[in-house]
């Protein structure tokens, strides 16, 4: 299929599929249309961004997801590398609603003392 097509199919930009594609994530194969040169994506690349979307979503990175795409598939991979890798990502993505939590602190207790200033504010003018 041509990358428009992919496109559609995926939700992903032409931009996008292009990137994927010069990290080596998706391959294609050209094709000759006359004078022009056309890449032609197998149907399994579908399900393959599909896959890249989802690692994205969970916190890895594109060089996470090729080299997990590139190794897992073919499992050479064994089951507690597998385990470990995924506990890594457990621990970082703790990591960061940690730190989200804080920022959720911080600013929930700098607007409510932006909030209590504000109402004293307009009581003491209204007084």
């Amino acid at each position: 299929m041509l990358i428009g097509e992919l496109a559609k199919k995926t939700g992903l930009s032409k931009d996008t599929i292009r990137f994927y594609q010069k990290m080596g994530l998706i391959e294609a194969q050209e094709r000759q249309a006359g004078s022009r040169t056309y890449m032609d994506f197998p149907p399994e690349m579908v399900e393959r961004l599909a896959m890249i979307t989802l690692g994205k979503s969970l916190g890895f990175t594109l060089n996470e997801i090729k080299h997990l795409m590139e190794t897992w598939a073919n499992g050479s991979i064994p089951t507690a590398q597998k385990l470990q890798i995924i506990d890594y990502k457990l621990a970082q993505i703790t990591e960061k609603m940690r730190q989200l939590e804080e920022i959720q602190s911080y600013l929930t207790a700098k607007r409510h003392k932006i909030t209590q200033e504000s109402e004293n504010s307009i009581s003491a003018i209204s007084s």
